[in-house]
């Protein structure tokens, strides 16, 4: 799976969830497939950034109520690859809330 099918399979599994907006959407399929996804759940933002090098995935989150662009990120989880499943998600917005 490359970082786009991810973005689509993380949103898929966003619905089912919660409600958010999406806020950026970058990848670099010539640079080891990195990519960055920002969201907006529940007031905070949410960032999840790929490392296609290493095969590592990074999620980091902001202070409830920043804006975006001047937010202050802090990292929140680390994961091996790009498999997440729909109760990691649930289980870490829940933490986060």
């Amino acid at each position: 799976m490359n970082f786009e099918e991810f973005g689509n399979h993380i949103e898929n599994k966003l619905n089912s969830i919660t409600r958010y907006e999406l806020l950026e959407f970058h990848y670099e399929p010539f640079s080891f497939g990195n990519g960055l996804l920002a969201y907006r759940i529940s007031g905070r933002n949410h960032r999840l950034i790929y490392d296609g090098r290493e095969n590592e995935l990074t999620w980091e989150r902001s202070e409830p109520h920043e804006k975006y662009f001047g937010a202050k990120f802090s990292m929140f989880k680390k994961f091996d690859g790009l498999n997440l499943t729909e109760e990691e998600i649930n289980n870490s917005l829940q933490q986060g809330l």
